[in-house]
Formats: structure tokens, C-alpha cells, sequence
């Protein structure tokens, strides 16, 4: 058995579920005194706090608050316009060639051995790996300052 007695977290741990509290705890709890009288504090406590009538607004406070939010914005603006059409003109920039030269694409890697395409393909992941972990050290930066920490 422990000489010492459990800390206040074990001991609320016990009061709301003690199935989740090592046999140890159990015994040491059931049979001190002192930490019985804390575990009965707890659940004098527990049980005032389930009885608290919960607050109650003598006014709307959803129609409150969604009164002063901005209104949307309209369905079709300007920007929706530009990004829309940068869209489609990004499509028929890759698509149409692709479609008129697929024929020369896929007879230009025929010719190159398979080491120098497993090559590329490897430099091409070192690449992107290096710009992964670089973008997320960033991240992890703007979340340390934002944190404060």
C-alpha cells in the first residue's frame, strides 16, 4: 500500500468513475479515512453542481446576435467571375495540348532509359519532400507565436 496519499485529480478521477483507477488507488482510498472524506466532498460537490439551474437570457439572443452579422455577399461578384474564368482558361491551357500532342507524349519516353526516369523521379520527390518540411517548420512557427509560446 502507498504511504502517501493520492492527488486531488486521482481522487475526483475515483468520485466520477473508479473503474478507470488502478487497484492500488482503490485499496488506498477505501481504506484512509482521509481520502474517504475527500471522495465524499467530491460527490457532495458533483452533485451540487448537477443541481445548479442552468442560466436563462429574458431575450432572443440568437435574433441578437444574427442582427448584427454582416450580410453575404452576392452569389455571382467579381471575383467569383475572375477565378471562374482563370479556371476554365487553365484548363484549355493543359487540356488542348494534351489532347492534340498525346500521341507525341507518349512516344517522347520511349526513348530514355529507365534509370534516367527513375532519376527524375527521385530528384522530384527529394524536392517536394524538402518543400513539405520547410512549409510545415513554418506552420509550426505561426503556431508557436500565435500560441505565445
Amino acid at each position: 500500500m502507498k504511504n502517501t496519499h493520492p492527488s486531488e485529480n486521482i481522487i475526483q478521477q475515483y468520485t466520477i468513475d473508479k473503474s478507470d483507477c488502478s487497484s492500488e488507488i482503490i485499496d488506498h482510498i477505501e481504506s484512509c479515512l482521509h481520502c474517504k472524506a475527500a471522495v465524499e466532498n467530491y460527490r457532495l460537490l458533483f452533485s451540487e453542481i448537477k443541481n445548479i439551474p442552468s442560466p436563462g437570457f429574458d431575450f432572443d439572443l440568437s435574433a441578437l446576435v444574427i442582427s448584427h452579422l454582416p450580410r453575404s455577399r452576392p452569389e455571382l461578384s467579381a471575383d467569383r467571375f475572375i477565378a471562374g474564368f482563370l479556371m476554365i482558361f487553365i484548363c484549355c491551357c493543359i487540356g488542348i495540348p494534351l489532347i492534340l500532342f498525346w500521341t507525341y507524349i507518349q512516344n517522347m519516353f520511349s526513348g530514355i532509359s529507365s534509370n534516367f526516369i527513375y532519376s527524375i523521379l527521385l530528384s522530384a520527390s527529394v524536392i517536394l519532400s524538402i518543400k513539405l518540411l520547410d512549409m510545415y517548420k513554418k506552420f509550426q512557427k505561426q503556431m508557436r507565436l500565435l500560441n505565445f509560446n
